[in-house]
């Protein structure tokens, strides 16, 4: 078995695609391709030591695999480091810095990784009482959004909305964007730092997220008003007899460039558009853990350019579906 060929079995044990899910025996192939010298083996080794999956979190660890990736070739491996290699989260880099991210030094560049900045709780402000909105300004590097975007272009689809009634996704009229959902193979460090980030700044922790989506709305689309939760009021309306349900949603807005796409809640009249590299998160739930009806939203139609938005679903429990 070539070392591209432990990577491919090694991811797929991971997660259980064509393949029985074992992760041990998946961890051993990808540390075995990495010594083969396959680059993309070491970058997903990289996303376990950052996520903490099946082997204990450590970001030292994690940044070192992302080294060994990029010098034995992974493209992914070396677009992160490059990147993570700027100098402060929130801020665009001098040209300078941008001519140094360009050299192949990849031990060097590891050391000029400092994740300090990353690993701090974000600030964040209220922005609304009713329904309950919360913003963080330059949560993340204006740069993040051009990077997950070259990931996704090109594998979007046409998306969809979970329906309790037939317990499964479907295309749904009201919803005319586009969307791509990461699973772990596609994931990276620099999403796993986002998810990181995520759960500081709400106080929800990684293991109640849903696997992130990047939702893409070109000219003239939309999404109509709709709430988030998937219990519609249908009785036994999940997956697997799974219980548990959304109780906020994260959004970090991935551009700018373009005209309308505000976030609007209609039952209050207030609207939001954010900067790239801004994060903004409502509840779908009152303290009480009631419904909150006022977290009805919509997506307004892009009257000029397009938008990009990276959605994070939160749950009250560990996700198990």
């Amino acid at each position: 078995m070539t070392s591209e060929e432990m990577t491919a079995l090694g991811g797929r044990l991971l997660i259980g695609r064509e393949a029985p899910v074992d992760p041990t025996r998946g961890i051993d192939l990808l540390r075995q391709a990495t010594d083969g010298g396959d680059g993309d083996a070491a970058a997903l080794m990289a996303v376990l030591y950052g996520a903490g999956a099946w082997v204990p979190q450590n970001w030292d660890t994690a940044l070192d695999f992302l080294a060994i990736g990029a010098r034995l070739g992974s493209h992914r491996a070396r677009g992160q480091l490059r990147l993570l290699a700027r100098p402060k989260v929130g801020n665009e880099a001098s040209d300078s810095a941008r001519d140094e991210a360009n050299d192949e030094d990849w031990p060097s560049l590891r050391r000029k990784v400092d994740l300090s900045p990353w690993l701090t709780t974000p600030d964040r402000r209220v922005l609304w009482e009713e329904p309950r909105v919360r913003m963080s300004a330059g949560f993340a590097p204006s740069w993040v959004g051009g990077w997950i975007i070259s990931q996704v272009r090109g594998r979007m689809r046409q998306a969809m909305m979970y329906h309790g009634d037939v317990k499964q996704e479907v295309v749904d009229p009201h919803r005319s964007c586009s969307d791509f959902e990461y699973d772990l193979l596609d994931s990276d460090l620099i999403l796993t730092l986002i998810r990181n980030r995520v759960a500081a700044v709400t106080g929800l922790p990684v293991a109640a997220m849903e696997p992130p989506r990047v939702f893409h709305y070109a000219l003239g689309q939309d999404i109509k008003p709709h709430y988030d939760r998937l219990n519609d009021g249908v009785a036994d309306y999940a997956r697997s007899g799974y219980k548990g349900d959304r109780i906020a949603t994260f959004l970090l807005y991935l551009n700018d460039n373009f005209d309308g796409g505000e976030l609007e809640f209609p039952l209050v009249g207030k609207r939001f558009k954010g900067k790239a590299g801004d994060g903004l998160y409502f509840a779908h739930v009152n303290q009480d853990g009631t419904r909150e009806r006022l977290s009805l939203h919509a997506g307004l139609p892009i009257r000029r350019g397009e938008k990009y938005v990276l959605s994070q679903w939160i749950h009250d429990r560990p996700l198990t579906m």
